[in-house]
């Protein structure tokens, strides 16, 4: 009896002892927050908060801190939270020089988010590697991720990330001159940081501010780019973020010179040298100073601008800033020049031109060469002059062959890359497919030894399992035919795919079909559907995905048997339309642009009017043989014409009709600049105004 007594009390003492220690555990586990939904370790959250506020501060051991928040993470941890500390431990690496580490914990984050249904997780994962793969420069790549990131995107929750991953994307489009996509999402990001209030806010808002302007001044959106440069300013003033008041002084001179308002833009370059060096930022006033002389050149004011040139020689020496240092010397050689010590002035000038020759910065020399080329007329040396422009425009050429190829030869390894994983996927699933096919065989044989045994019985069973086969056969023979038909057709319209037009020109080009041309040849009709954000943000995603699918209808129905459409991408809609003239794909393209607009599309009782902007050109164009401008640079051409139209009030067709000069001559600039090429009658261009759309009555 006594030790039946001792068994019991040593059982409740451990059972004691055991949930004494489960409510420590408990006490002791940080509490899970969610923003938006999403579950985050809110602890862990403000110490990444706070590694990020004070990273590269003197004095803070930032490697300390994050390697300190990453020993705390465990599989208890919420997934968002440790997503968000994966991805600066890959940043850390990378930007301490190991990119190999860097790219394996990327590959962790990667693992991460695949198991699991979280958005935000994936924007993580996806931001991430877009951000580190663009600085490897492979832009091709970081180019090709972007439909990736986007489809995540519009499901995110966490304002924190939506504000990193629309800022991500912009630098991409802008990479790509694609201004327009660049703003928009620099205004999400802008709308994503409005949704928080904490430490890192006005940082953020600030930093929007000034990159919207600069994006609005690469538009020429002048009166748009000084209101946001302004506002950049009020706010750093406001917060006592004055750090950066020099760079948005000297974006906004900038600014005010591109309005042709030269005392407001003197103005504010003093400014910018009074809080540069108030602000402990004197490597920046040899920048500042060099930006007075080239006011103070454009006024043909010499001697100030001889007098602040030389100023701003001292302080890059001083700092030994020597590439700002030759641009100096390049300058104060163009005011020699002009103040009549000619030989001495072009001496400076080639030789400041020449070191940049030596560091192989051949896009500085590219610039450089046009104002060398002035000071040449100036004195006279015309023969010097014509040498150096022809320099110039090689360069320039060079420049543009080679960025192009970089740019292609890196998206062709990608497609390349994608078009195998998809074959790789398709050939499993056709592998999984004949296993069941050798299944049914394996049943086929077994019942004609089971014939021998139960005569009728093996007759029905027979029966039956024919059956059985035949559906499995039909089954694969559809499932085969489906998966040839996903891989070229867009889920969403139905319409085909990117894939399927690359399909349809490799087998032109192999056939050689319509190689000159013709008085009948094919046409490209590119349209972008006007406003398409305001669509998905005032009536919702769902609303926008409706007026993709009715859009699809609609163009469908303009479709001609012969002819393919195609979703380029986005609310992007590409037509190839066969055996048109010129006045046949003006009248096709008026036709869109009325079908487009004449009603609009219904929604959950809401009328929400479409219209459209298209670029039409004919292929091949005006008889320029596709071997020399082939069908992607022809398609180049008209979504120039096609942002031409936006920029112009969108709701029109503007469509590049002729060629007025050899291809050879119009090459360069046709290829980089439509309104120059405009501007010197090298084209012609028809413009269609389309109708005008109903309003929505809500």
């Amino acid at each position: 009896m006594h030790k039946n007594n001792n068994k019991w009390a040593h059982f409740w003492a451990t059972l004691s002892l055991l949930l004494l220690l489960s409510f420590a555990v408990k006490a002791n586990q940080a509490p899970i927050e969610n923003i938006n939904g999403v579950p985050v370790d809110m602890a862990i959250e403000k110490q990444l908060d706070k590694y990020l506020t004070t990273s590269g501060e003197e004095g803070v051991d930032s490697k300390a801190l994050l390697f300190g928040v990453l020993e705390k993470i465990s599989s208890e941890t919420p997934v968002a939270t440790r997503a968000r500390a994966l991805s600066y431990e890959a940043y850390w690496h990378y930007y301490e020089g190991n990119t190999e580490l860097a790219f394996e914990t990327l590959d962790k984050l990667f693992n991460l988010a695949e198991n699991t249904e979280l958005a935000d997780v994936k924007v993580e994962a996806l931001a991430t590697q877009l951000e580190l793969v663009q600085y490897e420069g492979k832009y091709g790549e970081a180019f090709l991720l972007l439909s990736d990131i986007e489809i995540h995107l519009s499901s995110a929750r966490m304002p924190r990330l939506r504000y990193f991953a629309h800022n991500r994307i912009s630098r991409v489009y802008a990479d790509w001159n694609r201004y327009d996509d660049a703003l928009r999402h620099l205004l999400a990001a802008q709308e994503a940081v409005s949704e928080t209030n904490n430490e890192r806010t006005p940082i953020r808002q600030q930093y929007l501010d000034y990159s919207i302007a600069v994006i609005q001044s690469e538009l020429k959106n002048w009166e748009g780019a000084l209101s946001t440069i302004n506002k950049a300013i009020e706010h750093a003033k406001q917060n006592g973020l004055t750090y950066d008041l020099p760079d948005f002084y000297l974006q906004k001179s900038y600014i005010e010179a591109g309005m042709g308002n030269r005392e407001a833009s003197l103005n504010s370059l003093r400014k910018a040298y009074d809080t540069a060096e108030s602000g402990d930022r004197i490597y920046l006033l040899p920048t500042i100073l060099n930006n007075f002389g080239d006011h103070y050149m454009y006024e043909e004011d010499w001697e100030k601008a001889r007098s602040h040139l030389l100023e701003a020689l001292e302080l890059a020496e001083e700092v030994e800033d020597v590439w700002m240092a030759q641009t100096i010397h390049f300058n104060l050689g163009f005011v020699e020049v002009h103040q009549g010590n000619t030989e001495a002035g072009l001496k400076e000038m080639t030789d400041a031109v020449q070191f940049y020759r030596d560091e192989e910065l051949t896009k500085k020399v590219e610039a450089m060469l046009g104002e060398l080329a002035q000071a040449y007329e100036f004195a006279g040396l015309y023969q010097k002059q014509a040498e150096t422009l022809k320099e110039q425009v090689a360069l320039s050429k060079e420049h543009y062959q080679s960025d192009q190829q970089k740019n292609l030869a890196n998206l062709q390894q990608l497609y390349e890359t994608k078009d195998k994983e998809q074959q790789i996927e398709l050939l499993e699933r056709q592998n999984e497919l004949k296993e069941q096919l050798l299944e049914i065989n394996q049943q086929r044989n077994m019942i004609w030894l089971l014939l021998g045994v139960v005569a009728l019985f093996a007759t029905v069973f027979v029966f039956i399992m024919y059956r059985k086969a035949r559906k499995a056969n039909l089954r694969l023979k559809a499932a085969n035919s489906m998966l040839a038909d996903q891989s070229l057709k867009d889920p969403l319209t139905g319409l085909w795919n990117r894939r399927a037009l690359q399909k349809e020109m490799d087998e032109r080009k192999k056939h050689g079909e319509r190689r000159d041309a013709a008085t009948q040849s094919d046409g490209l009709i590119l349209l972008d559907l006007d406003f398409f954000k305001r669509i998905n943000d005032q009536y919702g995603h769902a609303a926008g995905d409706e007026v993709l699918a009715e859009v699809s209808r609609r163009l469908q129905m303009i479709c001609r048997d012969s002819d393919k459409l195609i979703r380029w991408g986005g609310e992007e809609f590409l037509f190839l339309v066969r055996n048109v003239d010129d006045e046949n794909l003006k009248e096709l393209s008026e036709r869109i642009l009325n079908e487009l607009a004449k009603k609009p599309v219904r929604y959950e009782g809401y009328e929400i009017p479409v219209t459209t902007t298209i670029g039409f050109i004919r292929l091949p164009f005006s008889g320029v043989s596709e071997k020399q401008m082939d069908w992607e640079k022809v398609l180049q051409v008209a979504d120039m014409a096609l942002y031409m139209g936006k920029a112009h009030g969108r709701n029109r067709a503007c469509g590049v009709t002729e060629l007025h000069v050899s291809y050879e001559e119009a090459q360069a600039i046709l290829e980089t600049d439509l309104s120059e090429a405009l501007s010197n009658k090298w084209i012609s261009m028809e413009t269609i105004e389309g109708p005008e759309a109903p309003q929505d009555p809500s």
